[in-house]
């Protein structure tokens, strides 16, 4: 299964900045995102309760590129999403592959689900 979404908030990273309910509300919304793409796409999802998340991560054309450790723990809210619209713990995933594609404008994430 492969679902594409935007870009991670700046607040969602681990150094973003800024009060709580604005990390909240983010999250929730990357949550809703996640959640719908991956009910779309449900039927294309491998079976069994190991699962991996391989994540591709496109940046915006200008600032720095983003590290990591950094890109893997912006993942939450999006690996929540997922969870719950396959109707598995998100602790099944274990640690998300985490690669670096081209930069696009506005940024995107494409994460696969594989089987485990």
């Amino acid at each position: 299964m492969k679902i594409e979404l935007p870009f991670p908030a700046k607040i969602l990273w681990p150094n973003g900045r800024g009060h709580h309910m604005r990390r909240h509300s983010a999250a929730k919304k990357h949550k809703g995102w996640a959640r719908a793409a991956a009910l779309a796409e449900r039927k294309h999802a491998p079976a069994g309760e190991q699962l991996r998340l391989i994540a591709t991560f496109h940046p915006k054309p200008a600032g720095p590129a983003p590290d990591k450790d950094n890109a893997g723990a912006s993942l939450k809210a999006y690996q929540d999403g997922i969870a719950w619209a396959l109707g598995v713990d998100d602790r099944h995933f274990g640690e998300p592959e985490i690669r670096f594609g081209d930069r696009v404008k506005g940024g995107k994430v494409v994460i696969e689900v594989v089987a485990g």
